[in-house]
């Protein structure tokens, strides 16, 4: 470090003899005369001596050297060496030379300190008042705990001297007062910005935790829900949904040019019925061959495929149907079983044990000569080769992209123990749960007429089976005049939440293995019944054409239903063969006369309306939450936590929904022959209407609420 000139000019001061070698401490001592010692040349000597007090800025002598005391002989010795070699005179450019050879040590370490007012030069001078007391010009000692240097020598603060406002009393003053003013230099305008920023966020956000408070309504995002756990479902047949290729059969291609239309109903999963290759497709689909390929008449491989990425791209799933309970006797594991009965396929089926043709539709099966020919076999689920094979079938399709599975006919099952069940069931949720990933679940659906006998046989394994499965598949039996039996429906199944938590009820009213809601009931009564199933708590699965009064296939020359009429194609428009098939190809079930009424085109109002109260449900936890009791409820009453029957008689019932805090809601269904009058108003005293099966029904007195045949309402209960 190199010393300003007009520094090098100050007028020469005694050292204070408080500044002398001896009142230095051991360290200091110890770490200063080493270097003095590598520095022994005449021309460092000069600084030497200053810095002691033994000679000023000229190089003239101050001091004898025997009026100095010395800490030890050497360094006396030492110092009489310097003050020899040092010549007399005026030696202000040599001393300004020889300042740049002053060694620092551990030079990285020091800290600026005009950039750091952690630290300050502090002048070691003694407590007097007297001028002569310090010296300026001197090299001081930088104190700073951060820094363990030995002597470490830096220049003073400079001060301007020829200034004549300049007090050189003063100057200590200033270097003591140097951490306070080290403050200054903060930017406090910054910092006040900065703490200013800070309250306005922390009252935001104060303000935004209020509202979210005080408004339920709009909590839905809070509660977290698996893509099947209160959805909706669209149940479809492709054989029957759509031809794309003209020869009477729908197809997959025929079904992904439909997708817009299922979109629309803002379903969130799509569910096939059996698409395996079977013995006559679709009429006998049941029957399977092969359980590893689709059935010819839906098409390729590929296209299949093709429609599981068109799903996904609309952020929709596909579940599968299977059974693998039996398969056809024609099926190739059957033919190897049937001809070499101590084989491979020795164990493969039951002995004994045919399924013979007529079954459900036996009587109707009379009436359609058609029917092929063949019988089906049942597997034996105790071998562990079967068990292997159904296995290896379920990694196949989830390789193709399926995210579920409705497992059919486990009630058939033939197994010698019900361990032997749930090891197989184990394996198939191990199996679903290493292809899920993240949200994308995949899910296995199990029918309820399989658990209410696992329940009848006081199983052992029934709860571990009952955790295994993510949807327990519930029909809702609907009866004109007698609808107090839905209450009982909803009570058993509510009961299954103290079984397990883990599988949600999945509700529906129509399916591929009953006949057709508006063959059942009357075509008044299908829109109510479709929205009084949507309004249940829980998942929900709607079957195609149910949304436009889509009866059961029949014989147009007897009048007699086909025994498989509940899979008619479906009306699309009032269009020859409801523009299902070309005009050049008939359908593989003839298409009801009633499809220039009933088809997508002319009861768009209905599908409008149900695609407006599926968005609702799956906006409000209050509509799609599953029932469930609370252990208080369980023993006090029979009361379900999200569901309360307010009225209910022969052909009236109403029931609220709700859930925790958020919005609640009533429905009001008739499904009897009679209109009933009723006055409500003692269980609610506001309610505001929503959804109604009458278009221009806005508003009702609840004094003297009307229910009409076929009537359904839905309404905000208003606080």
């Amino acid at each position: 470090m190199q010393m300003d000139a007009e520094h090098t000019n100050r007028s020469p001061r005694k050292l204070s003899t408080h500044h002398d070698v001896s009142s230095f401490d051991d360290h200091r001592i110890s770490t200063v005369w080493p270097v003095i010692k590598r520095s022994l040349k005449s021309e460092l000597c000069s600084q030497v001596l200053v810095d002691l007090g033994h000679s000023d800025v000229n190089g003239t002598s101050t001091s004898d050297l025997e009026d100095t005391s010395f800490s030890g002989a050497d360094e006396a010795k030492m110092a009489s060496d310097c003050m020899t070699q040092v010549p007399n005179g005026n030696s202000d450019n040599d001393v300004s030379e020889n300042l740049n050879h002053i060694i620092i040590e551990n030079e990285q370490k020091i800290p600026d300190t005009d950039d750091d007012p952690s630290t300050c030069l502090i002048p070691k001078y003694p407590s007097t008042d007297s001028e002569e007391s310090y010296e300026p010009g001197l090299f001081t000692r930088l104190l700073s705990t951060a820094y363990n240097v030995p002597y470490t020598v830096r220049q003073a603060h400079r001060v301007d001297k020829r200034n004549q406002n300049f007090s050189e009393r003063a100057e200590p003053m200033m270097m003591a007062k140097c951490s306070s003013r080290s403050l200054l230099h903060w930017n406090w305008a910054a910092i006040r910005l900065g703490c200013f920023v800070i309250l306005v966020f922390i009252i935001v956000s104060i303000f935004c935790v209020v509202i979210r408070l005080v408004t339920p309504g709009n909590r839905t995002n809070e509660l977290r829900r698996g893509w099947w756990q209160g959805t909706v479902s669209y149940e479809i047949f492709p054989a029957s949904f759509q031809d794309s290729d003209n020869d009477g059969y729908g197809d997959f291609k025929g079904l992904i040019q439909r997708l817009d239309y299922v979109q629309s109903l803002n379903v969130t999963s799509v569910r096939l019925n059996s698409i395996f290759s079977a013995l006559d497709y679709p009429l006998e689909y049941s029957h399977i061959i092969d359980f590893l390929s689709v059935d010819p008449h839906l098409g390729r491989m590929e296209d299949f495929q093709e429609l599981v990425e068109e799903l996904h791209a609309r952020d929709m799933r596909l579940i599968l149907d299977i059974n693998p309970s039996l398969t056809s006797d024609q099926h190739t594991w059957a033919a190897h079983w049937l001809q070499n009965s101590s084989g491979k396929f020795k164990y493969y089926y039951v002995n004994n044990e045919i399924l013979a043709n007529f079954s459900e539709f036996e009587e109707d099966e009379k009436e359609n000569p058609s029917r092929p020919f063949g019988s089906q076999l049942f597997l034996n689920w105790s071998h562990p080769a079967v068990q292997k094979e159904i296995e290896d079938v379920l990694d196949f399709w989830l390789q193709k992209g399926v995210d579920g599975f409705y497992v059919k006919g486990l009630n058939n099952l033939r197994r010698d123990n019900q361990t032997d069940l749930y090891s197989v069931m184990r394996r198939w949720r191990y199996l679903l749960d290493i292809y899920s990933v993240d949200d994308n679940k995949k899910i296995m659906m199990i029918s309820d007429i399989f658990v209410k006998k696992l329940k009848d046989e006081q199983s052992l394994t029934f709860r571990l089976i009952f955790d295994l499965c993510d949807l327990i598949d519930v029909q809702l039996h609907i009866s004109l005049n007698h609808v107090s039996t839905v209450k009982t429906q909803f009570l058993d199944i509510a009961e299954w939440s103290n079984v397990s938590t883990s599988p949600w009820t999945n509700w529906h009213i129509g399916s591929v293995a009953t006949s057709r809601l508006a063959s059942r009931l009357d075509t008044d009564y299908t829109l109510g019944a479709m929205m009084f199933l949507l309004m249940l708590p829980g998942s929900i699965s709607l079957f195609y054409g149910d949304e436009i009064n889509l009866q059961d296939s029949i014989d147009i020359t007897t009048g007699k239903t086909y025994s498989e009429g509940q899979l008619c194609p479906m009306q699309w428009e009032p269009t020859f063969e409801a523009n299902f098939t070309s005009n050049e190809s008939l359908p593989w079930l003839p298409i009801r006369p009633d499809y220039l009424v009933n088809n997508v085109a002319k009861r768009s109002v209905n599908i409008t309306l149900l695609r407006h109260i599926i968005s609702a449900k799956q906006r409000s936890p209050s509509l799609w939450m599953k029932a469930f009791y609370t252990h208080d409820s369980y023993t006090s009453g029979k009361q379900m936590s999200t569901f309360i029957f307010h009225y209910i008689d022969t052909n009236v019932i109403v029931f609220e929904r709700h859930f925790s805090d958020y919005k609640k809601y009533v429905v009001f269904a008739g499904f009897g022959e009679a209109k009933r009058t009723h006055n409500f108003s003692s269980y609610f005293s506001n309610v505001k209407v929503l959804f109604s099966t009458y278009s221009n029904f806005n508003s009702f007195n609840l004094d003297k609420l009307s229910v009409y045949p076929g009537t359904v309402l839905v309404g905000e209960i208003v606080r």
